[in-house]
């Protein structure tokens, strides 16, 4: 028995050993392979995470911040960095609205795939059609512009072309059309899409009245109360903290977290089903229009659209709002004398059935890529279904070849109807520089209803750049907060569009309120990145009544000047509200 147990005792010892190693050797393996996965991954994504600012605007909703660097990102397919341009739309900047008029103007107006973040700016298919059309309709003079953000539908849109596109007097709106653009269109299924209260929309939406009338409404301020919360918040799960936390600093972490989103997934949303029956309760017309319709994910939505004979009476009540929203841009463009057109993703029926009625072309891409004899599904990226650099080509060759076959949309032009009226930027523009500024320098300074307003005629993107200071002279120091008594002023350091802000056709504009207390002075300008003054404007506030106080200053120093004293630190001021024209 004794010799037995010791001819067993050096076999488990062997085999111990032997499992340790094969451990070892696997561990090592494993990370190995995670050493050459993140060396890999490093390499090649030259950034982890999308950053894509978003500022909103009271007329219009979210745009892009202007001016602001985006980085858009799947983690699989595309690493793209490209600048929102002063408009808060990631494209060029807008052509002078002397040119886009003496121009064949057209203007892009869509959701995600106008605003084409997965692709440089250089590639985007109005981009291209320029291009094209430089080389096979010179005679035309065609350029273009692009007005997109992601998730927006043609009731949302109205607000881009009737503040912006219709300013650069196009000759031609070509409406990108997506699927998910119906269920954009109504605010019901837009609303449970982004999980926010149909009736509280932060974007320019459209809502049915009681006589089944349906209007424009105007784009909700952003507030906590907007959401449509059904259950209790609670903290992410820790495995969901875990995820977070390693996507933001591994790069093969990130890769293995995007394949496994880009795959789909019909489980069940238990907080979408919950938003649902939160809307039914709330008043009999919505609970008839959600009557038996039983989703499964936000993703699924728009899957009646495409796949139903006979659709829930919440998609029928989609199709309404798409009419409603044609029939706008319809009115608009034969207002302002242009063409319209819509580009369509692929063939459907429904918009079809929409559009001819109201003598609205459509242009297939898909049926275009078919007829090139290429796959369709070669115009998207692998794992994401947005154009990719092929998808826009095929865009711009499918809106040259209607540009071909309808010439007459640029050489037999239609006049305007009517002018249409000023947008709210303009108009606000118009109406300070009908007064008499209380300082002039780099821009003309205003005072109106306890705010500083900047104004420039011409403007450039290169006006903007610069920091602004703002320094406020109290009448009383004791109004000031404690730690700014001894500087003798509060103030502000602000960025052109960290607040709101648009850049076009030449004219900027510039809003930032002032403190609730009695101001004496007021010093403005901007400083370099280096602190370098590049002007500075000072003036008494009690004497801008009429004209500019005599004892106003005003600088230009040339460049290498002293640094300013720009009041970093200062008590804060309330945002700016800032809009270019």
């Amino acid at each position: 028995m004794k010799n037995a147990r010791r001819e067993i005792t050096p076999r488990i010892r062997r085999a111990l050993r032997l499992v340790g190693w094969n451990a070892l050797f696997l561990v090592a393996g494993l990370a190995l392979i995670g050493v050459v996965g993140e060396t890999y991954f490093r390499l090649r994504a030259p950034f982890l995470e999308s950053d894509t600012p978003y500022t909103w605007f009271p007329t219009v909703g979210w745009l892009h911040t202007p001016n602001a660097e985006v980085r858009h990102t799947n983690g699989l397919d595309f690493w793209t960095e490209s600048r929102a341009n002063g408009l808060g739309f990631v494209d060029r900047e807008p052509s002078g609205i002397e040119r886009a008029a003496a121009s064949c103007h057209i203007a892009m107006i869509g959701d995600s795939l106008v605003a084409a973040l997965e692709v440089p700016i250089a590639d985007k298919f109005h981009v291209r059609l320029e291009e094209l059309a430089a080389g096979e309709l010179r005679h035309l003079d065609i350029t273009t512009s692009a007005f997109g953000i992601s998730g927006t539908g043609q009731v949302n849109q109205l607000a881009y072309y009737d503040e912006f596109a219709r300013h650069l007097r196009p000759a031609l709106i070509v409406l990108v059309f997506v699927t998910n653009d119906f269920m954009n269109n109504a605010p019901i299924l837009d609303g449970l899409h982004r999980g926010r209260d149909p009736d509280r929309l932060e974007y320019v939406s459209a809502t049915r009245g009681a006589d089944g009338t349906i209007t424009l409404r105007p784009p909700h301020p952003p507030s906590p109360e907007s959401r449509l919360a059904t259950m209790a918040s609670t903290s992410p799960p820790w495995d969901s903290r875990v995820t977070d936390r390693l996507t933001g600093i591994s790069p093969l972490a990130n890769w293995l977290d995007a394949k496994r989103r880009a795959s789909s997934s019909d489980d069940t949303d238990p907080e979408l089903v919950a938003q649902v029956a939160l809307l039914s309760r709330r008043s009999p017309r919505y609970a008839a229009l959600l009557d038996g319709w039983r989703p499964t994910t936000r993703e699924r939505i728009n899957d009646p659209f495409l796949f139903a004979q006979d659709m829930p009476a919440i998609h029928e009540d989609a199709l309404d709002f798409t009419a409603f929203a044609l029939d706008q841009f319809r009115e608009r463009a034969d207002r302002d004398g242009a063409a319209l057109v819509i580009l369509s993703t692929r063939t459907f029926d429904r918009l079809t059935a929409l559009a001819e009625p109201r003598g609205i072309p459509v242009i297939d891409q898909y049926d275009y890529i078919l007829r090139q004899g290429a796959e369709p599904r070669d115009a998207r990226w692998a794992n994401d279904w947005h154009w990719n650099i092929a998808g826009h080509r095929w865009a711009a060759e499918a809106l040259l070849e209607y540009l071909k076959q309808s010439q007459e949309i640029c050489t037999r032009r239609k006049s305007p109807t009517s002018p249409p009226p000023l947008p709210s930027w303009l108009a606000d523009y118009e109406s300070i520089a009908s007064g008499e500024p209380a300082a002039r320098s780099v821009f003309d300074i205003y005072l109106r209803e306890n705010t500083v307003a900047y104004l420039k005629s011409p403007c450039s993107a290169a006006d903007v750049q610069a920091e602004f200071f703002l320094h406020v002279v109290p009448e009383d120091l004791e109004d000031l907060p404690a730690d700014r008594r001894q500087h003798g002023f509060g103030g502000a350091n602000f960025r052109y569009g960290e607040h709101a802000a648009l850049a076009f056709g030449g004219q900027c504009i510039m809003e930032h309120p002032l403190p609730d207390y009695p101001v004496a002075r007021i010093r403005t300008g901007q400083f370099t990145p280096e602190g370098d003054q590049i002007w500075k404007a000072e003036f008494s506030v009690g004497a801008v009544e009429g004209e500019p106080s005599p004892s106003s200053e005003v600088s230009v120093p040339s460049p290498g000047a002293r640094k300013n004293q720009s009041g970093k630190g200062d008590a804060p001021l309330p945002p700016a509200r800032v809009c270019c024209s």
